[in-house]
């Protein structure tokens, strides 16, 4: 039996342009055993997300083939309407061990590749009584 897809779903191949017009999302992974989000700067390379972890200082066994959640959105207050997409996937460092890629950033600067298993995409409506 097929489900009905809901009306604010976002379609895979949606997901992914939408993701490519942007440039800045949110990364959960564990971090010493810790729960972390951290806001990130990334671009699509192929069928992953090439993200640079910037100033945030992640150890590389929180990188190494370990299962995150990437996110990001865009929200229109104008129209009080936007969209979010959710993934689901594995990090792996995209450089050697000892040998992080460098994304420009004075700190850790270290480039991993986010590849999704699940993508999800919904059109949100904001509610109306939080802009009052």
């Amino acid at each position: 039996m097929q489900l009905a897809e809901h009306p604010s779903e976002v379609p895979v191949s949606e997901c992914w342009r939408l993701l490519a017009g942007e440039s800045i999302g949110r990364l959960a992974l564990s971090v010493r055993s810790l729960p972390a989000v951290l806001p990130v700067q990334y671009y699509l390379d192929g069928d992953a997300v090439a993200i640079c972890l910037g100033h945030h200082d992640v150890p590389y066994q929180s990188i190494d083939g370990t299962v995150a959640a990437f996110a990001v959105d865009s929200l229109d207050k104008t129209s009080s309407s936007g969209w979010a997409v959710h993934c689901l996937g594995t990090l792996r460092p995209r450089g050697r061990k000892g040998t992080p890629d460098d994304c420009g950033q004075p700190a850790a600067g270290q480039v991993v590749h986010f590849t999704p298993a699940i993508i999800a995409g919904h059109r949100v409506q904001l509610c109306p009584f939080l802009s009052m």
